[in-house]
């Protein structure tokens, strides 16, 4: 049997004469993997549905008897579940990763994320790498905060523009990027990002995926007196929910409240907008606890990224 390459718009592919998959409804198979794909995970997840409109979602069938589903294309695969009574996923893994490498680019890595444990071992039996840093999705219900600033403080928004070719940047990107080299600098969350130079800090993925309610509850926080940005909360879309893309405070100003207090602004002013406000936290990072004391609630700990390393 010959494998078929991958085309965004290819109906159907054979793993082998008795297991196939075919191209899936988003909006059916998000209610199907948000009950068979993880119930801890999805019990944490539920308002997210699973239904992104990306041409990546696929049922597994074996024979003419559908018995699962997943999200791949080109050099990825995540989402993986199947639908009782079957229960053999790692057959349905090992065809699946077949024709996955037959689609990849070999000189890439091949990789699934935000791992569960109860695919772990799954994915490594498979031939995945797991990747040295465990996180976590937390969030919280946005509400109502009165939020006072230090006088010496001087608290903005950040703006955005088009970068003349077609992509939008942040106006003070550069500043941001000091900002944030700053904060990040050497850090195991900079490694684990990384982001190991100042050019690596500039935030220029982030402006496309916010909009003028995220950009509002989005902070910038100035010393008056410098006139330096010595904090900043940038607040984004993760699906259709906001969330937390970064924050940092460089050292000089730690110890504060600064950071609670631009979580609390923009929890605030996404009240009756967004009902919730998710962040994304590695295993031991010192902001944990302010992201606690305010009330996020941890969800299912993580391997970030399992990975088939490039195979050239």
């Amino acid at each position: 049997m010959q494998l078929m390459a991958w085309s965004e718009y290819e109906i159907s592919y054979d793993l082998n004469n008795d297991y196939s998959i075919r191209m899936a409804d988003s909006e059916e198979w998000g209610l199907y993997c948000s009950i068979y794909y993880n119930m801890q995970y999805n019990g944490f997840f539920k308002e997210e549905g699973f239904n992104s409109a990306q041409r990546n979602a696929f049922w597994i069938y074996r024979g003419e008897s559908k018995i699962g589903g997943v999200r791949m294309s080109p050099n990825r695969i995540y989402h993986l579940f199947v639908i009782p009574p079957f229960n053999d996923t790692f057959v349905v893994l090992k065809l699946l990763k077949k024709l996955l490498i037959y689609w990849s680019d070999s000189t890439k890595p091949i990789k699934t994320f935000e791992v569960l444990p109860d695919q772990v071992q799954l994915f490594a039996r498979a031939g995945f790498w797991p990747d040295e840093f465990r996180c976590r999705w937390m969030h919280r219900p946005t509400d109502h905060f009165e939020v006072e600033w230090n006088e010496e403080l001087r608290i903005e928004s950040p703006q955005i523009e088009d970068n003349g070719m077609g992509a939008k940047r942040f106006i003070l990107d550069e500043q941001i990027a000091e900002c944030n080299y700053a904060s990040f600098d050497g850090s195991l969350e900079a490694t684990r990002r990384k982001k190991f130079s100042y050019e690596d800090f500039i935030p220029s993925e982030e402006p496309n995926y916010t909009n003028e309610v995220l950009l509002t509850a989005s902070t910038l926080v100035y010393d008056k007196k410098s006139g330096q940005l010595i904090a900043n909360c940038l607040l984004g879309l993760q699906d259709d929910y906001a969330a937390v893309y970064s924050i940092g405070v460089i050292p000089a100003y730690r110890g504060k409240g600064i950071a609670t207090r631009m979580l609390k602004r923009g929890l605030n002013l996404l009240k009756d907008k967004y009902p919730i406000l998710r962040l994304y936290v590695m295993e031991g990072n010192d902001a944990e606890s302010v992201y606690l004391n305010l009330g996020f609630v941890p969800g299912v700990q993580e391997i970030q990224s399992m990975y088939i390393p490039m195979h050239d």
